[in-house]
C-alpha cells in the first residue's frame, strides 16, 4: 500500500512530485541504510525493554530507533559493502554463493550453540518459604458479619505476606516455579479454557463431581487463572467446580465491534460461545457464579468498540450480573489483578540481584477509580464484588515475589502457585457469596 501511494504521489516522475522529495541528500541517505536499517530495528526494540526492565516509552523508542539507524550505517560502512563490492566476490557467482551459503549456515549453527550456552536463571538468593496465608474457620448458618469477618481475616493475612515480601531483594533459589519451567503447565485446563478461534464449551467438572452445590467460573483466561485456587476450594468443601472460560472473549454483553474484516469469524465464535454458556448456566443454575476478567479489551484501539471501564463496560457488566441474579444465581464478580505492564518473568530474569527493580507502583499498576465504579455497577446488578489488590500491593508498592512464589507467568496473568497461596481467600469469598443465598 505505501508503495502504491508513493507512486501515485508522483515518483514514476523523478523531478515532479513526491520524487523531488525523496531525491534530496538526507532521504537518499536513508533509502541507503533503509534495508540495514529494518534488519536493526527489531532485535534493538526487543532486546532494550528487557534489558532496561520496563516497557519503552516514546522518547526511548525514539532513541532506539536512531541507535538502529547507527549500527544500520556502521554495518553497511564496514562489513556489508566491502563484502558485496570486494572484486573477489563480485567476480565470481560461485564465490557469492558460496559466501552466502556458509553465512546461513554460521547464522543457523551460532542459533543452536546459544541455545545450549544461554545460563539458566536462577536466583542468588537464600531460600525463602512459600507463603502460607491460614484460613480461619469456615463460619455456619446466616450470619453474614461472621462471614465478613472470616473475609476481613483472609485479607489481612495476605496483606501480611506481601508486607513482608518487600525487603526480598536477590531472588530466591528456590524461586516457584522456577523461570525454566513457566510454560511447562497446561493454561488451557485440559482444554477447557477455549482459545480465541474455537467454538463451544466442553463439559469441565471439577471438585466433588457428585454435589449438590455447584460454583461456576466463568469468564477468558483471567478466569481460567484462578482454577487452581477455586479447584483446592472445591475438593475440601464438597463443591462441584465448573469452569467455562474462553480466551480474549469478554463475557459481558458490551459487544465488540469489528474494525477489521479478518476479526469478524472471530468475534462470532465469542458470541456464540457467551450465549451458550448463558443458556447453560440459566438450565443448570449453579448456587454461585464467579467471574473474572480482563479488563483491557479496547484499549489498544485495534479490536473492539468499547474501552474497560466505560459507560459500555459497567452497563454490559450489570446486565450480565442481573441476568444471572434473575436466574436464582448468586454473583461473585473479582476485581483485576493489578497490571504489571510488562513481562515480568522477563524483568526478574534480567535481575536477580534486585528484584525490587521489577516491583510495581501501585498507582500505577491499579486503577482504583474503576475498580470502585466497576464494583457499583456489579452492586446495582444485585451481585457481590471482591477488590484483590490488597492481596498485591502495599499502599504504595505491588512486589512482584511474595515469599518464594512468583505471582505473574506474563504480562498479566497468575501463575498456579500464587493462584493456590490465595486459595483460602477465595474460599472466604466463596463463603460469603453463598451465605448471601
Amino acid at each position: 500500500l505505501g508503495a502504491v501511494l508513493v507512486i501515485g504521489a508522483g515518483c514514476a516522475t523523478p523531478s515532479q512530485g513526491c520524487g523531488q522529495f525523496l531525491s534530496t541528500p538526507p532521504m537518499r541517505a536513508i533509502g541507503r541504510i533503509s534495508y540495514s536499517w529494518y534488519l536493526w530495528h527489531w532485535p534493538v526494540l526487543v532486546l532494550a525493554p528487557a534489558l532496561l526492565g520496563h516497557p519503552l516509552g516514546l522518547a526511548e523508542r525514539i532513541t532506539a530507533a536512531l541507535l538502529a539507524a547507527g549500527l544500520a550505517w556502521l554495518t553497511l560502512q564496514y562489513l556489508e559493502n566491502p563484502l558485496r563490492f570486494a572484486p573477489k566476490i563480485r567476480d565470481s557467482p560461485w564465490r557469492s554463493l558460496g559466501l552466502g551459503a556458509l553465512a546461513t549456515t554460521i547464522a543457523v549453527f551460532v542459533g543452536l550453540g546459544l541455545l545450549k550456552v544461554v545460563p539458566t536463571p536462577t536466583g542468588p538468593g537464600a531460600p525463602l518459604t512459600t507463603a502460607v496465608i491460614t484460613a480461619p474457620t469456615a463460619p455456619t448458618g446466616s450470619d453474614i458479619a461472621a462471614y465478613d469477618a472470616a473475609v476481613q481475616q483472609t485479607f489481612a493475612r495476605a496483606q501480611a505476606a506481601v508486607t513482608a515480601s518487600l525487603g526480598t531483594k536477590a531472588v530466591p533459589s528456590n524461586l516457584t516455579p522456577p523461570l525454566t519451567k513457566l510454560d511447562d503447565e497446561d493454561r488451557s485446563f485440559h482444554g477447557c479454557l477455549r482459545m480465541p478461534q474455537e467454538s463451544g464449551q466442553p463439559e469441565c467438572i471439577m471438585g466433588d463431581t457428585t454435589s449438590t452445590t455447584t460454583v461456576a467460573l466463568i469468564g477468558d483466561s483471567h478466569a481460567a487463572m484462578w482454577t487452581p485456587a477455586f479447584q483446592q476450594i472445591a475438593t475440601q468443601r464438597h463443591w462441584r467446580l465448573q469452569m467455562m472460560a474462553k480466551g480474549a472473549c469478554p463475557i459481558s454483553d458490551a459487544h465488540a465491534r469489528g474494525y477489521f474484516s479478518g476479526l469478524v469469524e472471530y468475534f462470532q465464535h465469542c458470541y456464540q460461545w457467551r450465549d451458550e454458556v448463558l443458556a447453560r448456566l440459566k438450565a443448570e443454575h449453579p448456587r454461585l457464579v464467579v467471574i473474572s476478567v480482563w479488563r483491557g479489551y479496547g484499549t489498544d484501539e485495534t479490536a473492539t468498540g468499547f474501552t474497560g471501564y466505560d459507560a459500555a463496560w459497567l452497563d454490559g457488566m450489570t446486565q450480565l450480573v442481573r441476568q444471572l441474579r434473575e436466574a436464582g444465581m448468586q454473583v461473585l464478580v473479582l476485581g483485576p489483578i493489578p497490571s504489571p505492564h510488562a513481562n515480568v518473568p522477563i524483568c526478574v530474569s534480567g535481575h536477580l540481584d534486585d528484584v525490587t527493580a521489577c516491583a510495581l507502583s501501585r498507582s500505577a499498576a491499579v486503577n482504583q477509580p474503576s475498580i470502585a465504579a466497576e464494583a457499583a455497577a456489579t452492586t446495582a446488578g444485585g451481585g457481590q464484588y471482591a477488590d484483590l489488590t490488597n492481596l498485591f500491593c502495599t499502599a504504595e508498592t505491588c512486589p512482584v515475589i511474595i515469599g518464594n512464589t512468583l505471582i505473574y507467568r506474563d504480562v498479566g496473568h497468575l501463575t498456579s502457585q500464587y493462584a493456590q497461596v490465595l486459595a483460602p481467600v477465595m474460599g472466604a469469598l466463596a463463603d460469603r457469596a453463598l451465605a448471601h443465598g
